[in-house]
């Protein structure tokens, strides 16, 4: 109440000071006006007329006051306007900050390039989704806030390939419309690093675990009911080649046999492993993964029989002010210790953190042991189709500096919470749901110990159902057994699946190569559902203006508008002809990339306006 009381009382005085101000400036500026009537007073003085000395003391002041109070008035009422018009519009403003914050520890007051984490194609999805939607939305933006969605007129999505903001910074006054209505600028990932499209990424939106779940199964039990020419396709596209198939190894045990359900089910989306901030292998700004090292060379596909890894560390403080790594422990589904070690950072370590990490002074003095040795121990251990499993695995993979594609992390598929922001600790749900009680000395954690209760956790839910340990996804506390008829949950979206075409190149190229290994972390969802039908329920009306082969993929259902064009003017001309009629439209403008690739001059390129 106190700070209520003292906010008021500063506001008052605020109001009061302004209002001296004007007084003070009526007083030293009088008006022409107030100068005849100041000069006929005189003038009636001197013609004999009487005048009360008393009021022509008061009648200043009064009138001035007068003109204050008329003045503030209509500044207020000016101010009313303003914000009553403000409320009409919708406001984008952007949350990089908190990102980096939630991203990088130890952030500090100034936002830098590197502090920020990777945005992709599927946060502009996001933000659409929110706009559309609002607050039924599930997943809300994370990088920006969209204040009065309910505002939006009409969204409008240009994509011009082959421009970033290099270009932009390189070539003004090409792009003098977009530079002076646009000031806001942020990078997102390319998606050809991945081998996918914008149009791919922005219109196919992955639908809960769940309805993936039914959809597959569903699929499933039809297939021995159609007896047909392509039905050995369809099988092969599910299961892997028999080439893929990595022997079993004594060291990689797997206990497949005894799970209820797949243990693939419950492997993280690209979608979670971005939500997550797990690191990615992406060409960004932010430099902080660029000397991060794969887990392997090359990754073969995960099955039912892909054998699990349990993986945790430990961290100290060192004077590089960031946590770093000190210990790191590998667990296999026997639950047999097959790697812990020590780790001397290379930067000196100013805080143990012994009440979290166990570690000591005496323990870290005699290691030698440093983080590449880590890593490529690390690579030798695992498999190609290894899956890692962990609590909050994202941190320890960015204390080893690696990358891993196949992860199961036990924050993500237990949820006590309802909240997907709000994670449940390692202690408690060891102790909910395997009923052990681990961390309970003072010396701080056990990386070993922690490890081995992530892969009970993992190996318990295997035992019970998929929605086992999520109250997200119906489950309450002492259900165990799975309901009766989960396929009665359909979506309220048509699921469609889709097998993107693959991209022919030499097999023994390079190109090939890293594309392969950027698709195990990359993957593209069989199942979907269509952005145009989300904007169809929400009685939102769609037109793209595009080439045909996006036309064909996504345009030709749901009442969109599709129009095909082979020019930038004659997209920019079909596209101002359609905004003001649609509630969504979407183009392309592809004719720049002749001059990226060198067919048209750089001084054609400056002087040609494009927006």
């Amino acid at each position: 109440m106190t700070t209520k009381r003292d906010f008021r009382v500063e506001s008052k005085k605020r109001k009061a000071a302004a209002f001296l101000q004007l007084v003070k400036k009526e007083d030293e500026e009088t008006p022409p006006d107030k100068k005849n009537k100041t000069e006929e007073s005189k003038t009636n003085v001197e013609n004999g007329i009487e005048t009360s000395s008393g009021s022509s003391k008061n009648e200043k002041p009064k009138n001035f006051q007068q003109m204050a109070e008329d003045e503030l008035l209509k500044l207020r009422q000016a101010l009313r306007e303003r914000q009553k018009a403000s409320m009409e519009k919708p406001k984008v403003f952007l949350t990089l900050e908190e990102l980096a914050k939630e991203n990088t520890p130890n952030f500090g007051t100034d936002l830098k390039d590197e502090d920020i984490p990777p945005l992709f194609v599927s946060d502009v999805q996001s933000l659409i989704l929110f706009a559309v939607q609002g607050s039924a939305c599930k997943i809300k933006p994370r990088w920006c806030k969209l204040l009065r969605c309910t505002k939006v007129a009409s969204i409008v999505v240009m994509v011009m390939n082959g421009v970033s903001n290099t270009e932009l910074e390189k070539y003004p006054d090409s792009f003098s419309t977009l530079r002076s209505e646009f000031q806001t600028h942020i990078d997102i990932v390319n998606p050809s690093q991945y081998a996918k499209t914008v149009p791919t990424e922005l219109f196919c939106i992955l639908p809960p675990q769940q309805q993936r779940i039914l959809a597959k199964r569903s699929v499933e039990k039809k297939k021995p009911e159609t007896k047909n020419e392509e039905e050995p396709e369809a099988s092969k596209s599910d299961e892997p080649p028999e080439e893929s198939v990595v022997e079993e190894n004594p060291l990689h045990p797997t206990f497949h046999q005894d799970d209820a359900f797949s243990r693939t089910s419950l492997l993280l989306s690209t979608a979670q492993l971005m939500q997550e901030k797990y690191p990615l292998p992406v060409q960004y700004s932010n430099v902080r993964t660029l000397n991060f090292k794969f887990t392997k060379e090359d990754y073969a596909p995960v099955d039912d029989k892909s054998p699990m890894f349990a993986l945790d560390c430990e961290m100290c403080l060192t004077v590089s002010r960031q946590l770093e790594l000190t210990r790191v422990s590998v667990v296999n589904e026997k639950l047999e210790t097959i790697y812990d070690t020590f780790v001397k950072p290379f930067n000196r370590i100013i805080n143990y953190l012994t009440e979290f990490s166990g570690i000591t002074k005496a323990i870290m003095d005699p290691v030698t042991t440093r983080l590449p040795d880590v890593q490529k121990k690390i690579r030798e251990l695992l498999p190609a189709n290894a899956i890692l499993c962990g609590q909050s695995l994202g941190g320890d993979l960015r204390a080893i500096k690696m990358y891993h594609p196949y992860v199961i992390d036990t924050s993500c598929i237990y949820n006590l919470s309802g909240r997907t922001s709000m994670k449940t600790g390692l202690k408690k749900l060891t102790e909910m749901f395997v009923k052990e009680i681990i961390q309970a000395g003072t010396g701080g954690h056990d990386s070993v110990e922690d490890a081995t209760a992530t892969m009970k956790l993992v190996q318990h839910k295997l035992k019970h159902h998929l929605n086992y340990g999520d109250v997200r996804m119906g489950w309450t506390v002492g259900e165990t057994k799975p309901e009766e008829n989960p396929e009665e949950k359909v979506s309220e979206f048509k699921l469609i699946k889709m097998e993107e075409p693959e991209e022919i190149v030499d097999p023994d190229s390079q190109k090939s190569h890293i594309t392969a290994r950027q698709n195990a972390f990359f993957k593209m969802g069989k199942y979907f559902y269509s952005m145009f039908e989300v904007l169809q329920k929400y009685r939102k009306t769609a037109a793209m203006v595009t080439d045909q082969a996006t036309i064909n993929q996504f345009g030709m259902d749901n009442g969109v508008v599709a129009i095909e064009s082979d020019s930038d003017k004659k997209t920019k001309s079909l596209v101002k002809s359609h905004v003001q009629f649609h509630d969504f439209v979407y183009c392309s403008f592809d004719n720049y990339l002749p001059h990226i690739n060198g067919e048209t001059t750089p001084e054609k390129v400056k002087v040609r306006p494009y927006l």
